[in-house]
């Protein structure tokens, strides 16, 4: 760990200031380039309407970034889309389309449920309840949750990557570029070399897309109409009332608390203060305020990223002033098209293999999280039943759950919602730990 060179409120000189703020701005933009792409290509959106939608994601991770850094946890932590928030992307427009719904319509049940448990999450953070969600979702449960969410979205990595199509068949030169883009993503974020560990996903990114331009693969750049835009929200249009939607959605952000403050307390530690309770529960506003707009935009729910304590570590830098310049920047991303149809272009199965080592990282918290439970009878039956309730559900036929329901088949129907609930099910109340005798004499 590098020595603290500037501390939050200090000011570094001119140079310094401008040369943090581009770090601040490329590690940002990186952490946030490939989702909106690989979200675009699962809901068949054109090149246009990716790069209107990638312009939407830079233009509300810059605003919610200030917004946290004047208002919130006030720590220069940059935002981005949340692992967990794509995957539920991701797996909801699949179920989704296939009960009948279209792409629009689901991109419109996750605006009102992003926008739901944004306002969830404002209050608990205004009333200082962060910390006491914790109790419910334990170790165990948002262990099993993010270990059935990688394995679920597996497939349609393996498949992104593979070329598989409509037809079905894997394409034999993409998947070897894929495959190649994984390799070298993986090099270098094993890289001794600090810088190339950070930037790995760009520079891999960036290489995939190079070699697709090589080799005549590429799709090419879509002019703009024009050379300034500003945002709309609602990207998917009028917000539309899903109560398996809304209840998924709830789910994730309380769950997210969690990512939430361990973000908040790494960055605090790495720039030399101590956590408080004030600037968690402000997080967590701020926070909610950031479901909110993901939801009023459309766009995937964005939290705070806890790479920002390692840029601090590695960079001795902690002024909050490089990291405002750099979210200005972000936001200026929204007003200029070309280049979002820029960024548009970037052949999705690049993509999907970048992200696939990325959301690797969710398999590692979940493996740490469960670590951290007892390995005694009742965790075991806890964790077994639980994750194999919640992959058991994803085999089920599409058929399986016609003619109940609408709400609970979209409950029923969903591994995530099945895994989560018997974790708590199983741990709160079937095997709930009762104290003692020796306990309940020493609480008396």
């Amino acid at each position: 760990m590098s020595s603290l060179l500037y501390r939050l409120d200090q000011k570094p000189p001119l140079w310094m200031t401008v040369v943090s703020a581009v770090q601040w701005f490329m590690i940002t933009l990186t952490s946030s380039l490939v989702v909106p792409l690989v979200i675009s290509q699962a809901f068949g959106l054109d090149q246009a309407q990716t790069a209107q939608f990638m312009q939407l994601t830079f233009f509300l991770v810059g605003i919610v970034s200030l917004l946290q850094v004047w208002f919130g946890h006030r720590y220069p932590i940059m935002e981005g889309p949340a692992g967990m928030w794509w995957g539920i992307f991701l797996i909801v427009v699949n179920i989704g389309m296939a009960s009948g719904l279209s792409a629009v319509q689901v991109g419109q049940s996750l605006e009102a449920g992003l926008m739901c448990i944004g306002m969830i999450l404002f209050l608990l953070g205004l009333f200082g309840l962060v910390n006491y969600l914790r109790n419910l979702f334990t170790p165990l449960v948002s262990g099993c949750f993010m270990l059935i969410l990688p394995f679920s979205m597996s497939g349609t990595f393996v498949q992104g990557m593979l070329g598989v199509g409509q037809s079905g068949k894997i394409q034999a030169g993409t998947a070897l570029v894929a495959l190649l883009v994984l390799a070298l993503t993986i090099w270098l974020s094993q890289s001794r070399w600090k810088w190339f560990r950070t930037f790995s996903i760009l520079i891999a990114l960036l290489t995939g897309w190079l070699i697709y331009i090589l080799l005549g693969w590429a799709a090419p750049v879509q002019k703009a109409d024009s050379w300034f835009t500003v945002p709309h929200l609602l990207f998917w249009g009028t917000p539309r009332l899903d109560w398996g939607i809304v209840f998924i959605s709830i789910l994730t952000g309380l769950i997210l608390i969690s990512n939430l403050i361990t973000s908040i307390s790494v960055t605090a530690k790495a720039a030399g203060e101590e956590p408080t309770k004030r600037s968690l529960n402000r997080g967590g506003q701020m926070t909610g305020v950031a479901h909110f707009l993901s939801g009023m935009g459309g766009v995937v729910g964005l939290v705070p990223l806890s790479i920002a304590a390692g840029v601090i570590e590695m960079t001795g830098m902690a002024a909050r002033l490089p990291f405002v310049i750099a979210s200005f920047l972000m936001i200026s991303l929204g007003f200029f098209p070309f280049i979002g149809l820029l960024f548009a272009a970037i052949p999705v199965p690049v993509g999907y293999a970048v992200l696939f080592v990325t959301f690797t990282q969710l398999v590692g918290f979940g493996l740490r999280d469960l670590q951290t439970v007892q390995m005694e009878p009742r965790n075991v039956m806890t964790i077994g039943l639980s994750l194999m309730f919640g992959i058991g559900v994803m085999f089920l036929p599409k058929t399986a759950l016609q003619g109940i329901n609408p709400v609970l088949a979209d409950l029923l129907g969903n591994g995530l919602i099945v895994g989560v609930i018997a974790g708590i099910v199983l741990e709160q109340i079937v095997f709930r730990r009762r104290p003692e005798a020796g306990d309940s004499q020493q609480s008396a």
